[in-house]
């Protein structure tokens, strides 16, 4: 007779088994977790924001609570696990609800806090009280003030060199907080010291912000904001040097070479000062060009401004130069341009000018001037830019002169009365 032997193995092949076992697993693992939820604990709440509520009458009075921003309470709750599991800092709201009442002037102020449920969480409890339990503010009217930051920062440098003014990478600060600790600031400082004798320039970096009353005694910034916490200093040490002034012109005639004509320039040097990289190169400094159209025999004196390389300063005590020229063998006399011509007219129209000649009055040497006639000068009308213009209008003339009168200019400006039509 055979016998059947039972085989364990073949039961993990049989579908209702094997879904008997997982019903009895989960059964199981289900069990164990909810006693787990079930399970009471304790858990910390931190980081959680204050809010201070203010009445309405100090909300218009304009007053303002300063200094719970930086402040964080915490406190411990009990509850079962899986609910303290979701609980966090957003769930829960921490006020001094007694200030709406008690708060309505400038001061400070100690209040106490107080903690509340302020989400569908709610199965859990406080097992502590707030901390910190009291918080201390101040309550004032809000101000904003740009203040010049000052430095204040001792060295020593060498007498044959110049130092101009200290340049801070920030020469200003905004400061903004409450009304009464803003209004007492005095001054606004950094502070540096550089030891030896300075033979070039020198820099600070990261020099703290120093707020200062009226009696020069620092304040403390807390409830303040400042727009910047540091700055860099450069104290800059420049070499000194004396340049020749040179003049400069505009509008000289082809044939003229306006430095070669007597030209006298006071002061004819000036003291500058520049780094050593800079000042090496420079062996004089121009002044703003002088447009020959402004010269005659009469207004041959002018006063133009010095113009200086960057990096540099002008140690003077003038920042302009007399510049006085002599027009010896020079006449002035007045032609008639009646060679009016025009340059870039646009395609498809025409130009004509409502005079037939121009009176130009005309500075040269005295041996071209006798030769000069009136087509040896020419009125020029530039119509760039005029494309789209059709019409009547006042347009600038260039005088241009023959090459047997190239050393002659004309005094002023000029200008015709031009029309300007389709074709």
């Amino acid at each position: 007779m055979k016998t059947n032997r039972f085989n364990l193995g073949r039961l993990f092949y049989n579908n209702k088994v094997v879904m008997l076992f997982s019903v009895i697993f989960a059964f199981i693992f289900w069990v164990i977790l909810s006693t787990s939820a079930s399970e009471s604990t304790t858990k910390l709440i931190s980081d959680i924001p204050i809010q201070v509520s203010l009445s309405e009458s100090a909300k218009e009075s304009g007053l303002t609570v300063f200094g719970v921003d930086e402040i964080r309470a915490e406190i411990s709750v009990t509850g079962n696990r899986l609910i303290l599991g979701q609980l966090s800092k957003n769930d829960i709201l921490v006020t001094a609800a007694q200030s709406a009442n008690m708060i309505t002037s400038v001061g400070t102020y100690t209040l106490e806090l107080c903690a509340k449920k302020n989400s569908i969480l709610t199965d859990y409890d406080f097992t502590s009280s707030v901390s910190p339990k009291f918080i201390t503010v101040v309550v004032d009217r809000f101000r904003s003030q740009t203040f010049d930051i000052t430095p204040n920062i001792k060295f020593s440098a060498n007498p044959d060199y110049f130092v101009p003014p200290i340049a801070l990478s920030d020469a200003q600060i905004e400061i903004s907080g409450p009304e009464s600790v803003v209004s007492s600031i005095a001054s606004v400082t950094v502070e540096g010291n550089i030891p030896g004798i300075l033979n070039r320039t020198a820099y600070l970096n990261d020099l703290p912000i120093n707020l200062l009353d009226a009696a020069g005694n620092k304040i403390n910034t807390t409830n303040l904001t400042l727009s910047v916490t540091k700055v860099n200093a450069t104290v800059a040490i420049l070499q000194r040097k004396f340049v020749n002034v040179k003049p400069e012109f505009t509008g000289v005639p082809a044939g003229l070479n306006a430095k070669s004509l007597p030209i006298a320039v006071t002061p004819a040097k000036i003291e500058i000062a520049a780094p050593a990289d800079v000042i090496g190169k420079i062996s004089d400094v121009s002044l703003e060009p002088i447009d020959f159209s402004q010269v005659n025999l009469e207004n041959c004196q002018f006063k133009p401004e010095i113009k200086l390389p960057s990096d540099c300063r002008n140690l003077s005590s003038t920042t302009h130069a007399t510049v006085k020229m002599n027009l010896l063998g020079f006449q002035a006399r007045t032609v008639a341009a009646k060679n009016i011509r025009f340059k870039n007219v646009p395609d498809g129209k025409s130009a004509t000018s409502s005079s037939s000649s121009l009176n130009v009055t005309v500075v040269g040497p005295i041996a071209q001037l006798r030769t000069l006639s009136d087509g040896d000068v020419s009125a020029e009308i530039d119509l760039s830019g005029k494309e789209d213009f059709v019409g009547r209008t006042e347009m600038p003339a260039k005088i241009v002169f023959s090459s047997g009168s190239n050393k002659c200019w004309a005094y002023g400006s000029y200008g015709l009365t031009v029309s300007v039509a389709k074709k």
